[in-house]
């Protein structure tokens, strides 16, 4: 019964830390790759939010730009003097490639924008199972050494 509250107690000191560098875990070499992924987790997280930031602005830019475009080529359409200006190097309806394309880009930039985000989730899962691992790896060492009849507590 007094191995069991010592275990229950090792456990609570560990959730309660939340955090693998409070654990005598021997595996020095896992919080290292705990904290590389903790690294990279932080750094991709960056990353795929200032390319949700960009895709909004290219969005928000790309319809400004399409609506004063289409807009001054109407109000050229209706001047008297329209063959006069129509060779000042401005779009035409016929001419204006930049819809197609521009939408096209939008949607290559909102699939990088979600393979981003989708990889942020895919190494958040890998970071909490690595922890995870850390922490049985844990348990595991203070039941090695109650079976022992070593005190868990004694280690640390």
């Amino acid at each position: 019964m007094e191995k069991a509250k010592d275990i229950k107690e090792e456990l609570l000191k560990q959730m309660d830390g939340y955090s693998v560098k409070t654990t005598d875990v021997i595996a020095t070499p896992a919080r290292k790759i705990i904290e590389k992924h903790k690294t990279q987790l932080r750094r991709l997280k960056w990353i795929a939010a200032i390319s949700w930031l960009m895709t909004f602005l290219y969005a928000v830019g790309m319809h400004n730009l399409k609506v004063y475009l289409l807009k001054y080529n109407q109000d050229l359409l209706n001047l008297k003097d329209y063959i006069l200006n129509y060779n000042q190097g401005l779009l035409t309806r016929q001419e204006f490639w930049l819809i197609r394309f521009s939408d096209m880009c939008l949607v290559v930039v909102i699939l990088i924008s979600v393979l981003l985000t989708y990889l942020v989730y895919a190494k958040s899962k890998t970071l909490t199972m690595l922890q995870i691992c850390a922490r049985l790896a844990t348990i595991e060492e203070h039941l090695k050494k109650m079976s022992q009849g070593q005190s868990p507590v004694a280690g640390t």
